[in-house]
């Protein structure tokens, strides 16, 4: 396979395990948002880790801690974690829309303040998948290695500062677009520059993002792989065997560089 003009790459589940992090930002604003409440336990972690599959966006993570300390489930989370979490926002105050945009305000300012008072605390709860020289010459093989990520860009891009690990641009949650425009965004950006249309990879944990991708024809030729060391189950992995248009790639595979990816 050639070297693909543009490598574009999830954060969260790709390069990037933060789940310790994202369970005690979790627990924090969890605090903030029910102040009332006992606070999440420490025990609560390994439950955690195996549910985070299922969440969509990172506003849904105080929620999934919610239903833990209510005693739901896992098998019915991991199952139906959108039932489950729709009932959540509509069950005490706030509610709704006015929940989840209080989660994903008050998981950003948690994080914000985290990073304030004590920066090493945080970035050491983020671990990269492969070590930082592999992922420095995997990124640098492609003309332009991008991040297309629900994160907050200002807080992916302190932790590869961290990892001295360079990428041509990130796009975070600040865009305000969804991954599909991202990519429209990213060729036209190259077509405008090089008068061709350029070659796009992409590489995410979540399947159903990999699926939204293929329901666009003007998408068809950005070639698609999934991340089999990330937040997906064996279920989905084991789904995509066979799928000829969404790859399933390993993590070694990966570290060997896009030529290894077939």
């Amino acid at each position: 396979m050639p070297i693909p003009d543009i490598l574009a790459l999830d954060f969260d589940g790709v390069l990037c395990d933060g789940m310790p992090e994202y369970f005690e930002a979790s627990r924090r604003t969890y605090r903030r948002i029910w102040p009332d409440e006992p606070a999440p336990g420490e025990e609560l972690f390994a439950t955690f880790r195996a549910l985070r599959p299922v969440i969509m966006t990172g506003w849904e993570m105080p929620l999934l801690l919610r239903a833990l300390v209510q005693g739901r489930p896992p098998a019915a989370m991991l199952q139906h974690w959108e039932a489950v979490r729709d009932e959540l926002m509509h069950a005490g105050a706030p509610q709704g829309q006015a929940l989840s945009d209080a989660l994903s305000h008050t998981l950003d300012e948690v994080r914000r303040a985290w990073i304030a008072t004590n920066p090493d605390d945080w970035l050491t709860r983020h671990v990269p998948y492969c070590p930082p020289d592999d992922v420095r010459r995997l990124l640098a093989e492609p003309e332009s290695t991008v991040l297309v990520t629900t994160k907050e860009g200002e807080f992916a891009r302190q932790i590869l500062d961290h990892w001295r690990v360079p990428l041509a641009d990130i796009q975070g949650k600040e865009t305000g677009t969804h991954k599909c425009d991202n990519l429209r965004a990213l060729m036209a950006r190259y077509e405008a520059a090089h008068g061709r249309h350029p070659t796009l990879w992409f590489v995410e944990d979540r399947l159903e993002t990999l699926q939204h991708v293929t329901t666009h024809a003007d998408l068809d030729a950005v070639s698609l792989f999934l991340a089999a060391w990330g937040y997906n189950t064996p279920e989905v992995r084991a789904s995509v065997q066979d799928n000829g248009r969404i790859r399933l790639l390993s993590l070694e595979q990966f570290q060997g560089g896009c030529t290894t990816w077939q």
